[in-house]
């Protein structure tokens, strides 16, 4: 029984581990943000540019996560830092204060440029800007081209999260929404993937 218990555990801290994110971390009992900085190779401001869910950067409490560059693999700190905006980003069409009010492209824009990537700002100039990916081979932070159109020029642009996911500033209803690939929607308007390098 004892080992049946001790394997369980090891399977959930495995799990535990393997699924924490790769650019991020958790605040513990005497962190500053400029003692995470430093340890992770990065300055203060560049720090606190990519937390802006952290309301008061001098009131940070055990718990709380933090967006860093891993320096390891940029294409998970991309969808780990899209993913700390889902309260803070609002959905406007054409809207030019990202991260907080803008739109589908304008978001993926911002986004992009903080790891150092430059891209085109409409959703159609970043999908044709990268290297075309078919649905099946789409990777972790590529970008994902959807149209609603007759023509299927490409109206909406989202980053492919892995794992038949993908994170998207979608409309004025939800704003930063986390959607799965196989959905009806998804299936329907789905044209092709863009990637770029980081």
């Amino acid at each position: 029984m004892k080992k049946i218990i001790a394997t369980m555990i090891t399977i959930v801290l495995t799990l535990g581990i393997t699924s924490i994110a790769h650019g991020q971390v958790y605040v513990e009992k005497g962190d500053t943000l400029g003692k995470i900085a430093q340890e992770n190779g990065m300055n203060l401001k560049d720090l606190i540019s990519l937390n802006p869910h952290i309301g008061n950067p001098n009131r940070i409490k055990p718990g709380d996560y933090i967006i860093v560059r891993s320096q390891v693999e940029t294409q998970k700190d991309v969808v780990d830092y899209a993913k700390s905006l889902q309260e803070s980003t609002v959905y406007k069409y054409g809207g030019q204060n990202a991260p907080y009010l803008t739109d589908c492209s304008g978001w993926t824009q911002y986004i992009f440029g903080k790891f150092g990537v430059k891209i085109p700002r409409t959703a159609a100039q970043q999908v044709a800007g990268g290297k075309p990916v078919k649905f099946a081979d789409l990777q972790i932070g590529d970008l994902m081209g959807f149209s609603t159109r007759p023509d299927h020029k490409i109206t909406h642009v989202a980053i492919y999260m892995g794992d038949d996911y993908y994170i998207s500033n979608l409309n004025e209803k939800v704003d930063v929404e986390i959607m799965n690939t196989w959905g009806k929607w998804s299936q329907a308007y789905f044209q092709w993937g863009a990637r770029y390098e980081f």
